[in-house]
């Protein structure tokens, strides 16, 4: 029996369409929020000034799952404890809502702070050497791939729980002068709490925690944002090195996946 390889081509496109709905609808369904992926905008959780395998970078697809309870979310220092990672350094990065700017921030979760009548504590202390806790400030050491110490003033956000957060880039290049250092503790003040004035992040402003990733493919939609001027140049200007290289060659790649004449190749080989 003859068979009819233009059909056989056509059903191929349709089962790769029903595969590619059936990843996006169950991604959706595990990650509980829609979309269940977000682009990364900024340069505030880079490592380097080169694309960087497993790390967070400008135009970096994560996908986003939803969480429910706050012993759901590991932070950096409940991370430490248990050896767990993602994205180069301990914790989870989680995405919140800055409802203040109107933004979605992607930042890693330092600790969960809450508070003992006047007292601040943290979820997962237990006398670290490595942490110091009291009444005005909290002080971790040796903190992300820069090894600083990070310096979390306190007293301004009294009975405010919640966790806190810092970009992976913000404290490793902030500058050794006021209002960002610290000299007595050679510590920064890069919280997003210390950079942006926002409050502790409670859980229900919390989209979910980041796992996973796609790298390059948002460039696609940031430079689309670009042309409308709702991508700043700075940060157009800050997209590491290779990653427009990784795009295209990929890109490329599957051009020539789809392309590619089978039809011929089928026909010169029967």
């Amino acid at each position: 029996m003859k068979l009819n390889k233009n059909r056989i081509y056509k059903n191929a496109w349709i089962i790769a369409v029903l595969i590619i709905i059936l990843i996006f609808i169950s991604l959706t369904l595990y990650s509980g929020v829609f979309p269940p992926a977000s682009v990364v905008e900024s340069y505030s959780m880079e490592h380097s000034n080169t694309w960087q395998y497993g790390m967070i970078d400008e135009g970096t697809v994560v996908f986003v799952k939803k969480v429910t309870a706050i012993n759901e979310i590991k932070t950096y220092v409940t991370g430490s404890e248990h050896n767990y990672t993602s994205y180069g350094e301990y914790g989870n990065v989680i995405l919140y809502h800055d409802y203040g700017n109107g933004k979605t921030i992607i930042h890693r979760a330092m600790f969960y702070l809450y508070w003992n009548n006047s007292m601040p504590e943290i979820l997962g202390y237990h006398n670290q050497k490595d942490i110091a806790v009291n009444k005005n400030f909290i002080l971790m050491k040796d903190v992300g791939y820069a090894h600083r110490n990070l310096i979390v003033n306190v007293s301004g956000l009294k009975n405010e729980s919640g966790f806190i957060t810092a970009g992976d880039h913000n404290l490793a290049c902030l500058p050794n002068y006021a209002p960002y250092y610290n000299k007595t503790y050679n510590a920064y003040y890069a919280s997003d709490q210390a950079l942006f004035h926002i409050k502790p992040v409670k859980l229900s402003d919390i989209v979910g925690i980041a796992y996973g990733y796609i790298p390059w493919y948002g460039l696609i939609k940031l430079n689309i944002m670009r042309v409308e001027g709702k991508w700043p140049l700075e940060y157009a200007d800050h997209v590491p090195e290779y990653s427009y290289a990784g795009l295209f060659i990929s890109l490329a790649a599957i051009l020539t996946l789809i392309l590619f004449p089978y039809k011929k190749i089928f026909k010169k080989n029967k």
